[in-house]
């Protein structure tokens, strides 16, 4: 160090300010971890029909996955949706199965269709799929900070193609554990050639259609259990209502809630979600009963712009849900740095997110310190607990905790 560094460091060292060489500045962030796809808890890696691609990236928040399939590559930003896709892929080799059994073809024969059309593998066009770096959840954040809530809006009827969602294709998903209006090509073009082959020739779904041993239950439902809507599980949801009827029943629930009216359209007509995402989501929130301005929580979840997001709010209602049961002490909901926090009755900021692999990167560092700029601009000196799905680094646990922060990791989701 030069003379005039030594001055420097003598002079302004007793004022509280530090001069950090290069080196160390560079060591106040650090690299995102890759995980061995094996060891991550809740993820099966291989499949009859999928690979997770081993490592798995993250961006210092989210995991970010490369699941190889016969359908093409699929990526999948997070643990949530991994787990989602995996399961529909499960799912969709018990059905091709279906599709290739004699029983199913003599069943087609015998309603004077030929089996020709609706058995064999399913031939798609493979999946693109564009690599990224990074998850779309923090510039989530910042869209529901900058007040830019309105992605719903611009988009077609919430209706659009859940119109030709039939009885037996809802009946058909229920029973392999997957949403009816999937968004997944692959098991979407599927269910639909079963259930219209169900429906043209009169089958029962709980007939050919689950020809396979075993096959129902065998997929663990992504569906909710945890939360009823008007009285009524997701699952029966998702297996006796149509996708009008699962809107209107959103609409009511939301409309009770106090949410208005401008944002329950854009919320609802925001086709990132499914019905079903929707149902699970607004139930959630709803079984908040003693909490104040639950409206701010549907204010984030309308800013969601891809799917991995949406279900990312979704899976975050359940999560609140859940910590509102266990614990019954808090008072409000605000969002700081767009994300959805509880406001506990002794001032405590606290969220539980399905976030998978906290580190202390330049993007996820800006994340965290404008959470704490907003909270203390709420309430001034004021601490908070910050629950996720996943684990976080020792720097990132280390820099949380100079904020204000304690994080819980491993939150059962």
């Amino acid at each position: 160090m030069t003379v005039l560094a030594n001055r420097l460091v003598r002079l302004l060292t007793p004022l509280g300010v530090m001069i950090l060489p290069a080196a160390a500045m560079a060591q106040a962030f650090e690299a995102p971890p890759s995980f061995n796809a094996a060891q991550i808890k809740g993820i099966a890696r291989t499949g009859e029909n999928y690979t997770v691609q081993s490592p798995v990236r993250s961006d210092g928040l989210m995991r970010l996955y490369d699941i190889a399939t016969p359908y093409g590559e699929v990526d999948a930003q997070g643990d949530a949706i991994a787990q989602m896709r995996i399961n529909e892929l499960k799912a969709l080799a018990l059905l091709e199965k279906v599709a290739s059994s004699d029983t199913f073809a003599k069943s087609l024969v015998n309603a004077g269709l030929n089996p020709l059309k609706y058995t064999g593998r399913l031939i798609t066009n493979p999946i693109g799929t564009i690599k990224g770096t990074l998850s779309g959840i923090g510039s989530m954040f910042d869209r529901i900070g900058a007040g830019l809530n309105n992605a719903g809006k611009s988009q077609d009827s919430a209706l659009g193609s859940l119109l030709g969602v039939t009885s037996e294709r809802r009946t058909l998903a229920a029973t392999y554990g997957v949403d009816p209006y999937t968004d997944f090509p692959p098991l979407d073009a599927k269910l639909k050639q079963l259930s219209e082959a169900a429906a043209l020739g009169g089958l029962a779904v709980t007939g050919a259609l689950i020809a396979v041993p075993g096959a129902a239950g065998i997929v663990v439902s992504n569906l909710s259990t945890a939360n009823k809507l008007n009285n009524i599980s997701i699952e029966d949801l998702a297996r006796q209502y149509t996708a009008a009827q699962i809107l209107d029943l959103n609409r009511k629930k939301l409309t009770e809630m106090g949410v208005p009216q401008e944002l329950i359209d854009a919320l609802l007509a925001n086709r990132n979600y499914t019905p079903i995402d929707m149902a699970a989501m607004v139930a959630a929130i709803d079984s908040l009963k003693s909490v104040q301005g639950r409206a701010v929580f549907f204010d984030a979840a309308a800013a969601a712009d891809a799917r991995s997001n949406a279900y990312f709010m979704r899976r975050q209602a359940e999560l609140l849900a859940a910590e509102y049961k266990r614990r019954r002490n808090f008072e409000h909901i605000v969002t700081l740095g767009g994300l959805p926090f509880l406001v506990a009755k002794d001032g405590r900021f606290i969220t539980v997110a399905p976030i998978d692999a906290v580190s202390w990167t330049q993007q996820s560092a800006a994340r965290f310190e404008a959470f704490t700029k907003a909270r203390n601009q709420l309430v001034a000196k004021s601490t908070g607990e910050i629950r996720i799905t996943g684990q976080a680094t020792v720097l990132a646990k280390r820099r949380l905790k100079a904020l204000g922060w304690t994080i819980v990791e491993r939150q059962p989701g």
